[in-house]
């Protein structure tokens, strides 16, 4: 299948490793009869193309909001914007002839390396993660997991109103206190936080598995047929609500990990551009 990394069977590909072979052959060949540096010819020839390179990948986010372009195809500057900006890697090494100092000019650097490197978390999480969602969702959207979940609820409420006073309010108190998402650090673990009362007691109910062991403990002690069969309800609807809660914080997992990419790549790039601007007018000042 052509995708955004195989467009065009490897288009972009074969122009980065080019342009990374013809700047590489070209750097060890030029002798500027001082340490090669950002200051000779060749430094500032390919410090050039290098700051043009970077405008043309930062351009991408303007570009893939233009629905109505024509210039190209989204799947096509993506590729182009992955490929090239791998090769900028090795232009801008090349451009500093390694070396380097506690400078604006090394910030540059520094700040294009971590893009360039959230870029590659990027292009992973864009291939992995929708085959990790669609495996785990199954097909069924994210909506009707939350759907299913009310009618569980509902479900379990109804039941519940039969049962002795302590039971309906552990019950309830299990609903209730049930957590999905909660703060960033938690997305990305799946770190359940629900927890439940009994006898004014909170008790940790991560993944509904202590509600539904203190179900069963209280099954075993029921004589009562209609008693009992009302709890093994109450404990398959609570097994059933365990399924989509644990469906749901996977699939809230996937969806973090792309809003990561995003908080790390984007600001990161923006600073890039100020630090290279910053890089660009102090070389006019003060060479």
């Amino acid at each position: 299948m052509d995708n955004f990394l195989s467009y065009q069977n490897y288009y972009y590909l074969k122009i980065a490793l080019w342009v990374s072979v013809i700047f590489s052959v070209a750097y060890f060949w030029h002798e500027p009869g001082q340490p090669k540096n950002g200051g000779t010819w060749f430094g500032y020839t390919i410090g050039t193309v290098s700051a043009l390179l970077i405008v043309f990948l930062m351009y991408f986010g303007r570009r893939k909001r233009d629905y109505f372009s024509t210039f190209g195809t989204v799947k096509g500057w993506l590729s182009a914007h992955i490929y090239l900006g791998s090769a900028l890697l090795v232009l801008a090494t090349l451009h500093t002839g390694f070396q380097f100092g506690v400078n604006i000019h090394t910030l540059a650097y520094v700040l294009m390396c971590f893009a360039i490197f959230s870029g590659f978390y990027g292009a992973w999480v864009y291939v992995y993660l929708p085959v990790k969602k669609r495996k785990n969702l199954k097909a069924i959207s994210s909506e009707e997991y939350f759907q299913s979940i009310e009618d569980f609820d509902r479900q379990i409420l109804k039941l519940a109103k039969d049962l002795s006073k302590k039971l309906n309010l552990m019950i309830n108190s299990a609903l209730e206190r049930t957590e999905l998402g909660g703060g960033f650090v938690n997305l990305l673990s799946v770190k359940d936080n629900s927890n439940l009362v009994v006898d004014d007691r909170v008790l940790a109910n991560e993944n509904q598995a202590t509600c539904i062991n203190l179900l069963v403990v209280e099954l075993a002690r029921v004589t009562e047929q209609l008693q009992a069969t009302r709890l093994k309800k109450i404990i398959d609807l609570f097994g059933s609500r365990q399924r989509a809660l644990k469906v749901l914080r996977q699939d809230i997992k996937h969806n973090s990990y792309l809003q990561l990419w995003l908080y790390l790549h984007i600001p990161i790039s923006f600073a890039l551009l100020a630090a290279l601007i910053s890089h660009i007018v102090s070389i006019f000042i003060y060479r």
